[in-house]
């Protein structure tokens, strides 16, 4: 990520030279990158440290029971039957 942010900065600073008429040999270009790229990975990876290099708690998966059998109790019905005694 920093070598995209140093080559786009060192080739904007080319286009401005040139188009001002200030012209520098090209191993001074190469140098700047080089230079920045360094810096920019130093200072990314110094500033994102924590993220980086610290161990991440790895979340175990919890077994959620979405599905619950209902308790039920089986109730017989019974009827009573009365008797006619003629």
């Amino acid at each position: 990520m920093s070598a995209i942010i140093c080559f786009s900065l060192t080739f904007t600073l080319m286009i401005i030279n040139a188009v001002m008429g200030i012209f520098i040999r090209l191993n001074f270009y190469l140098l700047l990158f080089g230079i920045l790229t360094t810096g920019f990975t130093v200072a990314l990876t110094l500033f994102d440290s924590k993220n980086i290099f610290y161990s991440k708690k790895v979340k175990k998966p919890v077994k959620s029971n979405t599905v619950r059998k209902a308790k039920t109790k089986k109730v017989e019905h019974q009827t009573k039957v009365r008797r006619k005694i003629s």
